[in-house]
């Protein structure tokens, strides 16, 4: 049976695995991100976790056919354009970095793009040609498959849903817009609102430093203010949603992330609530919301998902 090299790259771990088409892992290995690393210590010490586990699991590199990668964004293909903190590593060209270490070809996806694809495959998306994945947490981004392919757009970036503009007199975001759905719904800007508005606020008044769990926790105590925000930012939500829904007519939209799977069912419940009103009646008739299952796996997955497509024929 073939086997698959899947790498996660995230801002505070990157996580390795050596798994199978059927998404059983052999092996998995996880290690802490140093922003500080220069391009080649990354790669090496990537290469160097690929060695070990496929020793440790009694497999040969003959027995390797492609490794899978899902990475932080923005992406020029395979290389990593700057990112917030990975300043050191602008212009990393993962392609050819692995590929030159490990003599296996690499595949290199958008980490919401190739979380979106394991969910898919593996997770609330099996037996559907048309689901998107939208991830809620820090940030927003989301995954596409359409007619039963991944869309990733020309140089794979495509699914940077949080940087849609709702409004374009709304809060500043990080990569130059204002008023982006990210910047109005996102675990970040829930977190925001919540320091702005806590003095006003009697559950938010006695916290330290408000973070977004502090403002879901009034959401669900009842707190007038709490409530506005979390409910603003659900509504900002399923408007997006709705735009989604129009666009690829779905037949499922999964919704993952720490923000989104840990939130009370109301705040789902709103958001779809938005999605559906908002969208036309005949795409909403067809399209259901789903929680995601895959949940921390859903990274390591992704990559795995992504080494599997791209060595299909």
């Amino acid at each position: 049976m073939k086997k698959y090299v899947a790498v996660d790259v995230g801002g505070t771990k990157i996580a390795v695995g050596v798994g199978e088409e059927s998404g059983r892992f052999l092996g998995t290995s996880v290690f802490s991100t140093d922003t500080k690393w220069s391009q080649d210590a990354v790669l090496d010490r990537i290469a160097e976790t690929v060695d070990q586990l496929v020793s440790e699991t009694g497999l040969e590199h003959a027995n390797l056919v492609r490794l899978g990668l899902g990475s932080p964004g923005p992406l020029d293909g395979p290389r990593l354009l700057e990112t917030s903190n990975l300043h050191n590593w602008m212009g990393l060209n993962w392609e050819t970095g692995l590929e030159s270490r490990l003599n296996l070809p690499v595949s290199v996806q958008n980490d919401a793009t190739a979380a979106g694809l394991g969910e898919w495959m593996y997770g609330a998306g099996r037996g559907t040609n048309d689901c998107i994945y939208v991830t809620v947490s820090t940030g927003i981004g989301a995954g596409i498959v359409a007619g039963g392919r991944l869309y990733a757009g020309a140089r794979g970036n495509a699914g940077e849903f949080g940087h849609i503009v709702m409004n374009p007199t709304g809060p500043e975001c990080p990569a130059g817009h204002q008023g982006c759905l990210e910047s109005l719904a996102s675990g970040t800007a829930i977190r925001r609102q919540g320091q702005a508005q806590q003095a006003a606020s009697a559950f938010l008044g006695g916290f330290d430093a408000v973070e977004t769990k502090d403002v879901f926790d009034g959401y669900e105590a009842g707190d007038p203010v709490c409530r506005a925000i979390v409910e603003a930012a659900a509504d900002q939500l399923g408007l997006g949603l709705s735009y989604l829904i129009d666009l690829f007519n779905p037949e499922k939209i999964i919704l993952g992330g720490g923000v989104a799977t840990h939130a009370p069912a109301s705040y789902r419940e709103r958001l779809w609530h938005a999605a559906i009103r908002w969208s036309l009646k005949t795409m909403a008739g067809v399209v259901e919301l789903v929680p995601a299952q895959l949940g921390g796996d859903s990274g390591l997955k992704g990559a795995l998902a992504v080494a599997v497509t791209e060595h299909r024929p």
